[in-house]
């Protein structure tokens, strides 16, 4: 039964994107543009600077693991701390259940991406306090959590093979997951908020909680009271949208790591950010 009504559900997509090519068209050059100027020129720099640093043994500068993972995380963003905890799953210098736990408070949005958008909805002091916000809630879950971490010792792990043709090619196979992933929910959006005219605050709340940058977009013409902008900005960028989590599911997927906790990790980032951003 499950698999006909998926089956009837895609086959009504297959029509709706037949009938509404244009909006296809637009979404998904769109999401190319996205992905061309805001995606890959970060992330696969540092893609390629993580899968050095770890085969360069950097976890030298580290005792421990969870300074290495929180630090490394912290540099490159999502869905990058999900690759970075894989590999060191991968080469053996953590366990599968400290893997999964690291998932929780490790999920940092680019700071690049969070000043460019929080500054075109607000004024530099409120910018700031959403970003420090957002890094402050990973913080709170890490206290929270860190009993029921083994944080596994660094001094005698082996060094990996170091190849920077496969570093190459890891990070920009994986780039390309991640433009199917973008442009896949960008289309789905567009083609839902066309087809079945939401109304606005509903259309927001689908466009933020599908894929952020949408969200952010259209909250910037948005009328709402400047207090709700913040919270409801913070709101999307904390979950990180659909988009950002299947791409985290998918390399969870290649390394055999529990995305229920990266899923898990986000509801309690949001509620601790709505709050944050409610007193502050």
């Amino acid at each position: 039964m499950k698999t006909k009504i998926l089956i009837i559900l895609f086959l009504f997509l297959v029509i709706i994107i037949f009938l509404n090519y244009n909006i296809v068209l637009d979404s998904t050059l769109l999401a190319f543009n996205v992905w061309l100027h805001k995606v890959f020129p970060f992330l696969f720099l540092m893609f390629v600077i993580n899968d050095i640093l770890i085969n360069l043994n950097v976890e030298k500068l580290f005792k421990t693991t969870t300074p290495l993972v929180f630090f490394l995380a912290l540099l490159s963003g999502a869905p990058a701390n999900a690759f970075i905890i894989g590999k060191l799953y991968h080469q053996g210098k953590i366990t599968e259940t400290t893997a999964n736990k690291y998932l929780l408070f490790t999920y940092f949005a680019n700071p690049l991406f969070m000043y460019t958008f929080f500054r075109t909805l607000f004024n530099l002091k409120i910018a700031l306090k959403l970003i420090i916000i957002h890094y402050l809630s990973n913080i709170i879950i890490f206290v929270f959590t860190k009993h029921q971490i083994t944080n596994h010792s660094l001094t005698n792990t082996q060094k990996a093979t170091f190849n920077l043709g496969a570093s190459l090619n890891k990070s920009f196979n994986t780039l390309l997951m991640i433009l199917g992933t973008i442009t896949f929910f960008m289309v789905i959006t567009n083609l839902c908020t066309n087809f079945f005219h939401f109304k606005p605050f509903f259309t927001l709340i689908l466009k933020g909680f599908l894929e952020v940058t949408q969200g952010l977009n259209y909250l910037i013409d948005y009328p709402l009271a400047y207090k709700l902008k913040q919270i409801v900005a913070i709101a999307f960028v904390s979950f990180g949208g659909l988009s950002i989590h299947s791409q985290v599911k998918c390399l969870l997927d290649e390394f055999k790591l529990n995305y229920h906790f990266f899923l898990r990790g986000r509801i309690y980032q949001m509620l601790l950010s709505i709050l944050l951003a409610l007193i502050t």
